[in-house]
């Protein structure tokens, strides 16, 4: 078996029909999905020049604790059923993720049908993501327009530069995916979806990406993915914009961060909330610089001790001593160097990864394990907890 980069056009179409194969969808419509991405990873498995598994990678940048990071998504992971239960995904996965790390990517995401599977890989569920359903009328008379702003649909790649602005400076950042086109793309066209553009004397202020879904003979949904804003002001016309669709629209369904206020805003919703499915699973590829990148108390003044076994990116293995001082971080390995057992954190990449996204404290994150924690890393302004949805999906 040979694992290489897919890059002809016969090594293309084989990748299509693959994907029609594995994902029951027509060859057609994976030849635009996958063209779609061409230009970045795609490694495959092949036997005798036939592409028997695949997997690619697509970058962007996330945001965790509002710091921004690059990332490196994965989708089109597959195999087809002959070659199937014979470790070709878990080769590409490996290869996948080392060249990601050596390309400087701080994060990888992806959006799992199997979340144990990628658990093996290091990767972690951070999806804190809540489910309503409202309909237009549930939301508040009151909450109206700011007539400064005006609305429109976005014209595709000419708005991308205007999407990513606000994305940048949204209120709402926590752990959204931007990049120049690609989260564009799977916001919207890939995913049939409209986005609406927000804007006050033509600065960019706010976004909705939804889609409309027939749910009957005469009745018809909106589903939300994605709502950005740059103040509250925008916040509301956004809302007062959904509730024009009173007439015409029989229920609004949106996945938000369990912490974004929404129901303040409604005088009533269709059913109690609860967590979005499908969520996104995250892993850290570099762990010296998630922790360097992110912003800290400027009060605190700390120094910790972490123990990492990471089985495929083994740079992140090892003792580390972390020390945290004036809102800035600064990480090196210990070798040789004699530290009390009772001072030093033992965690695994997964764990890891959810505590620095803010998924949970660390005692909740540890509460179910028999791990000691350190005194030192129990101080809760070190890594509070924060938000966790991704809010691009593929």
């Amino acid at each position: 078996m040979e694992f290489r980069q897919i890059s002809t056009k016969d090594e293309y179409d084989q990748a299509a029909e693959l994907a029609a194969t594995c994902f029951h969808e027509s060859v057609e419509d994976m030849k635009n999905d996958i063209k779609e991405f061409s230009e970045q990873y795609f490694l495959g498995a092949f036997e005798d020049n036939q592409l028997q598994a695949a997997t690619d990678g697509r970058f962007f940048e996330i945001f965790i604790r509002n710091q921004l990071f690059k990332c490196a998504g994965i989708a089109f992971v597959m195999t087809g059923p002959v070659y199937r239960r014979k470790g070709l995904v878990k080769k590409l996965m490996k290869i996948l993720l080392r060249k990601m790390k050596d390309d400087g990517y701080v994060y990888s995401a992806l959006w799992p049908f199997e979340h144990k599977f990628y658990s093996n890989f290091g990767y972690a569920s951070i999806d804190k993501s809540i489910y309503y359903q409202i309909k237009p009328s549930n939301i508040r008379k009151d909450i109206v327009k700011d007539q400064s702003i005006s609305i429109r649909i976005s014209q595709n790649e000419k708005d991308f530069p205007k999407l990513k602005q606000i994305a940048n400076n949204a209120m709402n950042k926590y752990t959204r995916i931007v990049s120049d086109k690609d989260a564009w793309k799977l916001r919207g066209s890939k995913q049939k979806r409209i986005i609406y553009l927000f804007e006050r004397e033509e600065e960019p202020v706010g976004y909705i990406s939804f889609k409309y879904k027939k749910t009957g003979e005469w009745k018809h949904d909106i589903n939300i993915l994605d709502l950005a804003y740059k103040d509250i002001s925008t916040k509301r016309t956004m809302l007062s914009f959904l509730r024009n669709f009173d007439s015409d629209i029989t229920q609004i369904t949106m996945e938000i961060p369990y912490e974004e206020e929404i129901l303040s805003y409604l005088v009533d919703y269709n059913t109690e909330h609860k967590f979005a499915g499908w969520p996104a699973m995250l892993r850290i590829l570099d762990v010296k610089k998630c922790f360097e990148g992110l912003v800290y108390s400027a009060t605190i003044n700390s120094k910790l001790y972490l123990r990492l076994k990471d089985e495929i990116i083994e740079e992140n293995s090892g003792t580390w001593e972390i020390t945290i001082n004036a809102g800035k971080c600064s990480l090196s390995k210990i070798v040789n160097v004699e530290i009390e057992e009772k001072k030093i954190l033992n965690i695994s990449v997964g764990k890891l990864t959810q505590l620095l996204s803010g998924y949970n404290t660390i005692q909740k994150l540890l509460e179910a394990e028999e791990t000691q924690i350190p005194e030192d890393w129990l101080n809760r302004e070190l890594f509070t907890s924060s938000p966790g949805a991704v809010m691009v999906e593929f």
